[in-house]
């Protein structure tokens, strides 16, 4: 049944729901509160509007894993991955723990999505459109849940369905599922999923989803600070039920490979590799290569080498950045209404940090960007569609004209703008104006659309 209530009732009742709180859960005003958030309008979703917005997920999930044909072959699952998770539809284990990739625990939570496809003798592309589809999925359904609650608290039809459209239809997607990564439209979907949970005092769901971020890929240990500002309660039960949950998955790839024997670590956190791109701090570090003909356009002019010194350690540097940024949040008193915040600040750090840094990498802080926006600010996802084209124009039109020395001002000149004004909110940086009204009434979310 719907419900509506007019500003003055609801202030008059707020004393009330306050204390109607769910076993474990939290004060709501203190959980997703902003006091300068206008007073929004509890009410109910028809049914007939939640199923057109899972409707136009699943269609656009569908449309934009089959809209196009991936070159398979050469993209990034087809040179890392596509051997050992075939192996593994095929039943041989032992080969796909011994050659799968850094990330191939992703792949144990895809399986079951490809295996009907590898039963009745399906090619290439088609097992890494079914592999990819549980991605899409998930970040589609992060989009309603998004969209059903920005509804329920007053929010127009525009701004639902641009959070919507952000999630399930976003132009990085089609870059993702190109260069051959779609766990990190699931990872992406996870984390916020598990800030969300946490901010509403679900512990265990909280635990389960961070436990499976991590599971499909490493840089999700960065939503662990955010989590646990997130929670109002069992902070040490959710981060002990994350980390059996991801070593579930991970310990058995980790154990069999072949690399452990040899005294090294295939971990991505402890590895940075050759790769050097020009988005990222440390470009200007790097000395200048020499560029010779036969390089045509795989490498470009004025490329850089990374710096001796850099070694294996900007992954670790990002990874355990982590923790002291949270702590200064929890002794800046953030709310947990700033968790979002600051796991956004957070996925933007490690592309600043990252040499790998590459298109997709900024998909994690766009989502959860987008989740502030319509979780706790309750307005139409400007910032996050600002930095989606902020992200197309950086990285896949400016390095068609410019070098890659301007490439690199194109994108830390934004990018360090962007971590300041996300730093002064989350941290306090500046007085905030406290009004006389007491903080707004916000409905309590459901769990799952």
């Amino acid at each position: 049944m719907r419900r509506s209530f007019l500003p003055e009732t609801a202030e008059a009742l707020q004393p009330v729901l306050r204390l109607k709180r769910r076993r474990g859960g939290a004060d709501i005003d203190r959980v997703t509160a902003c006091p300068r958030d206008p007073l929004p309008v509890l009410r109910g979703t028809p049914r007939a509007e939640t199923a057109l917005w899972i409707v136009l997920a699943v269609a656009a999930s569908l449309a934009m894993i089959w809209g196009w044909s991936w070159n398979v072959v050469l993209n990034d699952y087809g040179q890392e991955a596509a051997a050992s998770f075939s192996a593994l539809l095929h039943g041989h284990i032992t080969a796909f723990l011994q050659t799968a990739p850094s990330y191939g625990a992703t792949f144990l939570l895809r399986a079951p999505f490809a295996l009907p496809g590898s039963l009745t003798g399906a090619g290439t592309l088609l097992i890494y459109r079914l592999s990819a589809l549980p991605c899409l999925l998930a970040i589609a359904a992060l989009g309603v849940w998004l969209a059903r609650d920005l509804r329920r608290a007053g929010g127009g039809i525009l701004a639902a369905a641009a959070a919507l459209a952000l999630c399930a239809a976003n132009p990085i997607t089609y870059k993702v599922l190109q260069i051959g990564h779609p766990e990190e439209l699931l990872g992406a979907a996870l984390c916020v999923a598990a800030v969300l949970l946490a901010q509403r005092g679900r512990a265990n769901w909280a635990a389960l989803a961070l436990g499976l971020a991590i599971a499909n890929k490493q840089w999700a240990l960065l939503a662990i600070g955010p989590v646990l500002l997130a929670l109002p309660a069992q902070r040490w039960r959710t981060l002990i039920g994350a980390g059996a949950v991801a070593v579930a998955f991970v310990a058995p790839i980790m154990l069999s490979s072949v690399t452990i024997k040899a005294a090294t670590s295939r971990l991505v956190v402890s590895d940075t590799g050759t790769l050097f791109h020009p988005w990222q701090v440390f470009w200007f570090f790097g000395p200048r290569g020499h560029w010779l003909p036969t390089m045509g356009n795989y490498i470009p002019r004025g490329f850089r080498l990374p710096p001796a010194w850099l070694g294996g350690r900007a992954h670790l540097l990002i990874v355990w950045l982590g923790l002291p940024l949270t702590l200064l949040a929890l002794r800046r008193r953030a709310r947990p209404a700033d968790a979002l915040l600051l796991l956004a600040l957070l996925m933007l750090l490690r592309c600043w940090l990252d040499p790998w840094d590459v298109v997709y990498y900024p998909l994690p802080f766009i989502v959860a960007l987008l989740a502030w926006e319509t979780t706790v600010a309750r307005r139409l996802p400007l910032a996050a569609a600002a930095a989606t084209a902020a992200t197309w124009l950086i990285f896949d039109y400016l390095p068609l004209h410019l070098g890659v020395d301007a490439q690199a001002v194109s994108f830390l000149i934004p990018a360090t703008l962007t971590l300041a004004a996300l730093a002064a909110v989350v941290y306090r940086l500046r007085p905030v104006r406290q009004t006389a009204r007491t903080a707004p009434l916000l409905s309590r979310a459901p769990a799952v659309p």
